[in-house]
């Protein structure tokens, strides 16, 4: 057995009382830690994304909602327009291509003074389970009518 050498430092050592513990014995590496770190950074990294992509879709919908009150408001207070024109021309923005509005409402009321009163409401689209926040949004203005000499 001339070209096979044993290590036999480790058994030396140990009948020498020089090894105290298995760890004095063994060189410490960083194997596996970049594992640990990705199972430990993905999920927080993926959650982070999809609470921004949840914002993006709230902030979608609010500016939905803006552009609905104030396409009925104008509307409902053209000359010849009214409550349901108003209505119909949100539910048009609302429903467009798009939207990302969930369950809306529109409301108009007519306030004193002759103005009117547009109100649209619903509920984001929500990619992150339990996270959908309400949107509102509404528009006042002078209803625009003729008015002869009197």
């Amino acid at each position: 057995m001339t070209g096979l050498r044993l290590n036999t430092t480790r058994f030396d050592r140990a009948r020498s009382g020089r090894l105290h513990s298995s760890s004095q014995g063994r060189k410490r590496t960083d194997a596996g830690s970049s594992i640990v770190e990705a199972v430990i950074i993905i999920p927080v990294v993926m959650v982070l994304l999809l609470i921004g992509v949840q914002f993006a879709l709230w902030m979608h919908a609010v500016q939905v909602v803006q552009l609905a009150a104030s396409e009925g408001d104008r509307s409902a207070r053209s000359l010849g327009g009214g409550a349901a024109v108003g209505v119909a021309s949100a539910r048009a923005v609302v429903d467009g291509p798009g939207s990302d509005v969930l369950s809306p409402v529109i409301s108009v009321d007519v306030l004193p003074g002759d103005a009117e009163q547009l109100r649209v409401s619903g509920r984001s689209t929500s990619i992150v389970f339990g996270l959908s926040f309400g949107v509102s949004a509404s528009a006042v203005g002078p209803i625009q009518e003729f008015r002869g000499s009197e």
